[in-house]
Order: C-alpha cells, then structure tokens, then sequence
C-alpha cells in the first residue's frame, strides 16, 4: 500500500469553487487524496478523493433513506478515522449539515465524557449521530434518553438500502457544517458556518495565508473537531487538491517524534500546529532523532493559538535547524 502522491495531474485551483460539494467533485478527478497513520507511524488506510467522493455519494443516499428533512443535523464524532470524511462529505452531498463532535484524547472520565456528549447533541438539535466503533459506546450511553431519529455506528450505514435521488448541490447560503468553540473557558457555542462563509476562509486560506501550490503537501495531527484542524487541515488540501498525511491526536501525544518523522519521510512542506505541540515535540526529541530527519521542505509551519508565546518556538527552530527547520517557516494563524 502506497499514499496518494504528492504531485497531481490535475490543474490547481485554490478553493474557488460555489460550495464544498462542487470542491470534492474536482478534486476527485484527480490523484491526490488523504492517508492515515498509526500510531507506529505506518500507513493504515489510504483515501484518495476520488474514492471518497464515490463513497461519500454511496452514503449520502443511504443518510436519505432515513428521510430526514433538507438541512437536518447530523453528529459526527470526529475521530481522525477516515470515516468522519465519509459522513461528512455525504452530508454534503445529502444536503444535511455535519456537526463534528469531539472525541477525546484521553478515553479515561467516561462519565464526564458522555454528559459532555449528551449536552452537545441536545444544543446542536441533532437528527441523526454517528460514531465509530471506538466511541460508539460513549454515543450510545448519551443518545439513549433523546429523541433522535437515528443514532449508531457507522458499520449500521453498510445494510441500509440507497435512495434512488438526484443529490442536489447547496446553495451558498445554505449551512455547510456547525462547528462549536473550543469550550475552553465556557461551555462550547455552536457557530453556524455557510457554503459561502467556508469557501471564502478556504480561498483566503489557500491564496492567502499558506500559498498552496501543486507540488504542497500537508501532514497534520491536530483534532477535526478543532477549527483549524477541520479548516486548515481537512477542508483546504482537498479545496487546493493536494495530498494530506494524518496522525491520530492521541498517537501525536503519546510520541510527539512521530510528526517530524512523517514530515521528513513524505516531504511534506505544510503543516499546522499549536504552540503546545511544538514545545512538546521539542522537548522529547533526541539528537539521534535530529540526525535522520530531513526538514528542507517544510516551507509553512502554521501556528494557531489565542497567545502565541515566541520562545518555545525559538528554541524548537534553534532545536531542528540542523534538520534544515527555517525559522521563517512559523506562520501565525488566528481563526
């Protein structure tokens, strides 16, 4: 199993596209598309666009099926598994709107887990929630006093029949997704996000702030129910067809080595990170580690943070600088 390559043989267009629907369909037609690795930094699972969007299509008919209404609501629990870009794509195509919801690092304070759940599908007025197997029971526990008109795994969706619908596009006034704050200094807000609204932060994304171009590509760690982590790392590679290169948050905070390694064996040349994660990463590298890594084509390294304090960085960049790490790389983000 190989990833998707870096090069595509499609002509780059950055995010100008009407909705996220019409996104996937161009990147589809080319070779590009998104992996995952575990946690011993092995390739898991390859997803190229143009199977995503195939699937996501698949899914969007069986998601009708359920005869939710147009613009219903949708729960993700936003695992980086491979699934959540299945669910949420077909939600677009379906004409449904994806909330991610989070999944924690940490799989210790169950309780407190599922109550933050339940609360989180009660204030986004879900429909249907999905989860993976990992934290299908979480899901479960916190959908069972709700009237929802489906909840489940996603392995459920597999014998469910495909309506035979025309998939139409959203407007771009129609919702897109429903991201929720970070919740870290009150409990999360959802903010409701428009095809409009998403396009144009994926064009100044792509155009603007990292320059994308056709020879990029992205590894990320970061969690897809975080802003940047659904933006940044998820909806702007596919808006500017490039390839993408995902580690699991938890596999990140257990050997933080594993992104470097990554970014040094694909040569990526973008990736996002919190101000945290390069401190943490620093910290725990060796100077053997140092030695085999080649970081030359790192051109943009985003940082996204409310505070962004300069010295961890410093010391991270004075750290990998004999990796071929420039310091000019660091990018400050504010989303």
């Amino acid at each position: 199993m190989n990833p998707t390559p870096t090069k595509n043989n499609l002509p780059l267009r950055k995010g100008d596209f009407t909705n996220l629907f019409e996104a996937l369909d161009y990147a589809a037609e080319g070779i590009t598309g998104y992996n995952f690795y575990d946690g011993t930094g092995k390739l898991s699972t390859v997803l190229p666009y143009k199977k995503l969007r195939k699937e996501a299509r698949s899914l969007a008919r069986r998601l009708l099926g359920l005869g939710p209404r147009r613009g219903a609501r949708v729960a993700l629990v936003a695992d980086t598994q491979p699934d959540f870009m299945r669910y949420f794509f077909a939600c677009q195509y379906a004409g449904l709107v994806p909330i991610p919801l989070p999944a924690p690092i940490q799989l210790g304070h169950r309780r407190s887990y599922v109550e933050q759940l339940r609360r989180l599908l009660v204030t986004c007025q879900a429909e249907i929630a999905i989860a993976t197997e990992a934290h299908l029971p979480f899901l479960m526990k916190a959908a069972a006093s709700l009237n929802l008109s489906f909840y489940g795994g996603t392995k459920a969706f597999v014998h469910l029949p495909e309506e035979d619908v025309q998939l139409q596009q959203s407007g771009a006034d129609d919702l897109a997704y429903l991201q929720f704050t970070s919740g870290s200094t009150r409990f999360p807000r959802g903010v409701m996000i428009s095809q409009k609204t998403v396009m144009n932060n994926l064009s100044n994304l792509i155009g603007g702030v990292v320059q994308f171009q056709n020879d990029d590509r992205v590894v990320s760690w970061l969690p897809f129910y975080h802003d940047m982590g659904l933006v940044g790392m998820v909806l702007a590679p596919l808006a500017a067809q490039v390839s993408v290169d995902y580690l699991n948050p938890r596999d990140f905070a257990m050997r933080p080595r594993l992104w470097l390694k990554l970014m040094s064996d694909n040569r990526a040349t973008i990736s996002f990170g919190s101000a945290m994660g390069y401190e943490s990463c620093q910290r725990r590298l060796r100077s053997a580690d140092i030695e085999s890594l080649d970081l030359c084509p790192w051109r943009v390294a985003g940082i996204g943070a409310e505070t962004i304090r300069p010295q961890p960085l410093i010391q991270f960049a004075d750290h990998l600088a004999p990796a071929g790490f420039n310091k000019r790389a660091f990018v400050a983000e504010y989303r």
